[in-house]
């Protein structure tokens, strides 16, 4: 007998009699979680948390007539509560390229949705009120230090 992994054909294949410990253990924490947390909670968590993200974007970099020069953002995800998830898709009057790799260097997680939008989604499970209050944070320093270097 050799010290080479040789998996039966087809799926079978990657079934473990004795699954390692610590891949037990954290399946065993996640479950322990999703039991205490509802479907009905998590919605209702995911709903208040999104709100307050878009609230807060829309109380910093909406559209204001009176500023021209302020960065914009938009909220390219529709407002109805009913029509969208926990995401809200953004996109921005300045380079997105840009505000995309500065969010990563700040340890910031979303995706970026070509042709010009970023996708951030506070995911109740996991996310906090205070997350979504740090993003914003994030998210006016990294305009800020893009607005800087366009000019």
């Amino acid at each position: 007998m050799d010290n080479k992994l040789q998996l039966s054909p087809g799926v079978s294949g990657f079934r473990i009699s004795n699954p390692p410990m610590l891949l037990v253990c954290s399946l065993q924490a996640s479950l322990e979680i999703f039991k205490e947390a509802t479907l009905k909670a998590l919605r209702r968590k995911s709903i208040l948390l999104t709100g307050y993200l878009e609230y807060m974007i829309k109380y910093y970099y909406s559209k204001d007539e009176t500023e021209t020069g302020k960065p914009v953002v938009d909220i390219i995800t529709p407002s109805c509560i009913e029509d969208r998830g926990c995401q809200l898709t953004l996109a921005f009057s300045v380079p997105n390229k840009d505000i995309f790799q500065e969010l990563q260097k700040r340890g910031v997680v979303c995706d970026k949705r070509d042709p010009n939008g970023i996708r951030v989604a506070p995911v109740p499970l996991y996310n906090s009120f205070h997350d979504v209050y740090k993003f914003i944070n994030v998210l006016i320093s990294v305009i800020g230090s893009v607005e800087k270097k366009r000019y």
